[in-house]
């Protein structure tokens, strides 16, 4: 393959070359070509004009690409990665065009930060560094989501908390010492139960009694996806829990930056902004390598131009949607998803409370897409995860493990569907056991908590199976545990209907579950 590049290209290349003091004529080229897919244009060869070539020709395309091991040229690497930078396979003629123009654009930014720079001080090392960085920051596969300064003074209620399930058979209370070592060793919930089963009524009891229980200091986040949250209707809820009642639709968004989920620590920074694009990536169809580059560096420019602050969602969109139009990018759908963000959906004011310092029921109406509830949920997750990542370890006194925070994430078999999802709530669940953190999840079925890939009950202690429409023993029983006897569970099985539920503590036992309605009447609330 030979390329014979333009006049003027051939003199920035032997500038460069020279400043830098690089041995090699393929190393200025091959720099420039990355650093113009680093930017993420996108050229049209019917409209942009391609660079004559009137300069220097590479015969071999080894002296430009550079070889492997086995003496073999890298050419295949350099094409590999135009190809996926414009989703298509190219030609050979195709390429070469390409390649031209990308070098021509590559060494103009190359040269113009060179005239700008102080080189008496170094700044082109600087400058050389910076691309560097870049391209090794898209290359971490490892994402850390914790930071390295340790945060301080963490809320933590340290007595013991307990609270009621409802009544056996025999009238018995059944009650849950959630945080009591000796009981539970983690302190996850997953409840099944289809429509009408009760197991909202349930979760919103629950919630009502650790508010009560512990006077209101352990905050909780309810995520209501179905959006069917009434303010009126929940008004004995949110007064005897203390809680604030926010709809993304008609409440004008949530007073939250999703950005706080990114350290504005240098050197963890890269993760959590991976971290962060990673998110994006789940829920917003169709974002490739090549948009999730260009969204990492905006959000990276963005940082360093806001040098210890936090940017907008509104400033995110305003810098990705300059960048499309300067790099002749058509709209797509990472364009579409952060423009959709922009819609009233976070108010990411610097001044807004902690929004760990109040509890939350956050009404989710289906007027937004599915799209946009499930990113909401899981960059909020996200923020969760850093933050409690970052902080010590729960340490227990008299087998009493201290609590933090609730979590309750409504219609938990949406995320189980999507692979990725399931991974972040995996390590959700992993890592925020040991914080004091109780997540509680709800889904319609048990086989929901199973999944390919792993079985979510194995991270949950209590299991409660309410009226479901799949009685499968062998799915019941690996999401309650196996029982003690088998007659006694399949007989206990057969006994559920809407209202009660099924736990396998010590023994299968049916359970007339208390029910957030009831409470409400007998405590006159």
């Amino acid at each position: 393959m030979r390329i014979k590049i333009s006049k003027e290209n051939d003199e920035l290349l032997y500038k460069l070359k020279t400043l830098y003091n690089f041995k090699n004529d393929g190393i200025v080229p091959r720099i420039a070509f990355s650093y113009s897919l680093l930017s993420g244009k996108i050229f049209d060869l019917e409209k942009n004009v391609i660079p004559s070539s009137d300069g220097k020709e590479f015969r071999d395309d080894k002296a430009i690409f550079g070889n492997i091991i086995g003496n073999s040229s890298n050419t295949i690497i350099f094409k590999a990665i135009l190809d996926q930078h414009y989703n298509r396979n190219t030609y050979e003629d195709e390429f070469i065009k390409l390649f031209k123009i990308h070098l021509n654009h590559g060494l103009e930014i190359w040269n113009t930060k060179i005239e700008k720079a102080n080189i008496s001080k170094g700044d082109h090392v600087d400058i050389l560094l910076k691309i560097v960085k870049n391209g090794l920051d898209l290359r971490k596969n490892i994402v850390k989501t914790n930071f390295t300064t340790k945060i301080i003074n963490v809320k933590e209620f340290q007595n013991l908390l307990s609270f009621e399930l409802g009544k056996t058979e025999d009238g018995e209370n059944v009650s849950i010492r959630i945080n009591d070592l000796r009981e539970f060793d983690n302190r996850n919930i997953a409840i099944a139960g289809m429509a009408g089963s009760g197991k909202t009524q349930l979760v919103k009891d629950i919630l009502y009694q650790i508010s009560k229980n512990t006077n209101n200091e352990l905050k909780f986040i309810f995520f209501d996806y179905k959006g069917e949250g009434n303010p009126e209707q929940l008004k004995p809820f949110l007064d005897a829990t203390d809680c604030e009642f926010v709809d993304i639709v008609n409440d004008g968004g949530i007073e939250f930056n999703p950005f706080l989920s990114i350290s504005l620590d240098a050197r963890q920074r890269p993760f959590s902004i991976k971290a962060f694009v990673d998110t994006i990536a789940t829920f917003v169809p169709s974002v490739g390598v090549a948009q999730k580059n260009i969204l990492t560096n905006i959000i990276t420019n963005l940082f360093d131009i806001k040098n210890g602050s936090y940017p907008t969602i509104n400033e995110l969109f305003q810098n990705l949607e300059e960048y499309y139009e300067e790099n002749n990018r058509k709209p797509d759908t990472l364009f579409a998803g952060i423009q959709d963000l922009t819609t009233n959906i976070f108010n990411c004011n610097p001044s807004n409370t902690d929004i760990l310092d109040k509890s939350l029921y956050l009404n989710l109406p289906p007027a937004l897409s599915d799209t946009l509830r499930q990113l909401v949920v899981f960059l909020l997750l996200r923020y969760f995860n850093s933050y409690f990542s970052s902080t010590n370890d729960c340490e227990p006194h008299d087998h009493i493990f201290p609590l933090r925070y609730v979590i309750v994430i409504d219609e938990a078999h949406i995320y189980l569907k999507n692979k990725n999802a399931r991974k972040a709530l995996e390590e959700l669940l992993r890592l925020l056991r040991s914080k004091g953190v109780i997540i509680v999840m709800l889904s319609q079925g048990v086989e929901d908590y199973k999944t390919k890939d792993f079985d979510f009950a194995s991270q949950v202690k209590l299991p409660i199976c309410l009226n479901v429409q799949n009685k499968d023993y062998k799915a019941i029983s690996n999401f309650v545990g196996t029982p003690s006897s088998k007659y006694k569970l399949e007989t206990e099985i057969k006994k559920l209907e809407s209202g009660k539920g099924l736990i396998n503590i010590a023994e299968p036992k049916i359970i007339q579950l208390r029910q957030w309605w009831q409470t409400k009447k007998n405590e006159n609330l």
